[in-house]
């Protein structure tokens, strides 16, 4: 699926950057976590199929349709676009609490824009890759 087609389908405009990062597989984000995309190679990272379950109503707490998840840490959290608010707000939703303790929560993991948040996780890849953040190593 085309990212035209995809905001169409969440009546989203992603920013010029997430457009880039979609159509980019050399985009740093793509190794820096499992970035949600049109064609992946693995379904799994299907950014349609990743929102349909969310949202689905036999998911235990379903998600509401102003949230876009875009992003994982791979264990069932997500970072999604609030759309109530215009930029999107970055939140991130935390698989151990309700989508609605996740957006009261004030836990440090909610960026102004998508710029700032792939700015972040990009830095915190390169802090690990250079042991500036003991026990987040894979295999520690």
């Amino acid at each position: 699926m085309d990212i035209d087609a995809i905001e169409t389908s969440f009546s989203v405009k992603f920013p010029p950057k997430h457009r880039k990062a979609l159509s980019d597989p050399l985009d740093p984000i793509h190794t820096v976590c499992d970035f949600l995309v049109g064609e992946p190679p693995y379904e799994l990272l299907r950014l349609t199929d990743v929102n349909a379950s969310l949202r689905a109503p036999e998911n235990p707490d379903p998600w509401p349709a102003y949230l876009v998840a875009f992003a994982s840490n791979g264990c069932g959290d997500y970072f999604a676009y609030d759309t109530r608010r215009s930029p999107y707000l970055i939140v991130y939703i935390d698989p151990d609490n309700t989508v609605a303790e996740n957006l009261a929560m004030d836990d440090g993991y909610t960026f102004e824009s998508f710029d700032e948040w792939h700015a972040a996780k990009c830095c915190q890849h390169e802090a690990i890759k250079n042991d500036e953040c003991p026990g987040l190593r894979d295999g520690e």
